[in-house]
């Protein structure tokens, strides 16, 4: 099963869905879990998202699903908010969270560091900047970054 293109094809159909209920799109999984596939599909909007947020995409989602028999082997959907650990996806995740708290896993070291935890300073070309807790700041390429989530310190 082509995992790869099943979430390419659900993120198509979600597009107009989203667009039209002013939700964004975070992220879209396809995996076995506890031995069961689970489709999990995780939305924001300004604001936060509501329950009833959820159950609308998962409705219309589904129907979708069913029409055009994308995943061949019986599966879960989940609709999910991202959280106060939101994940960062790409470069206008970084812009819109401009000045929070991040932790950030990359992909080779940065000025030796692998995990980097810090505040979003802006992004550029591609580059971000982080700020960290002892005032150093950090250039990270955004090919180097392998997850990055919002960072809440309570």
């Amino acid at each position: 099963m082509d995992t790869r293109h099943i979430i390419e094809r659900i993120q198509e159909i979600l597009t107009p869905v989203l667009d039209q209920r002013g939700l964004e799109l975070v992220d879209v999984t396809l995996r076995v879990e506890g031995g069961h596939w689970i489709l999990r599909v995780t939305i924001d909007r300004e604001g936060g998202v509501q329950v009833h947020h959820c159950t609308a995409v998962s409705r219309e989602l589904n129907v979708h699903m069913d029409v055009e028999d994308l995943i061949p082997v019986k599966y879960f959907l989940e609709v999910s908010s991202p959280g106060l650990d939101r994940p960062l996806k790409n470069e206008s995740d970084y812009d819109r969270f401009k000045g929070r708290l991040v932790k950030i896993k990359t992909n080779h070291p940065v000025d030796g560091r692998r995990k980097i935890s810090g505040t979003i300073e802006g992004i550029e070309n591609g580059v971000l900047s982080v700020l960290l807790e002892d005032d150093i700041r950090l250039e990270v390429p955004m090919e180097d970054i392998s997850s990055a989530r919002l960072d809440y310190k309570f």
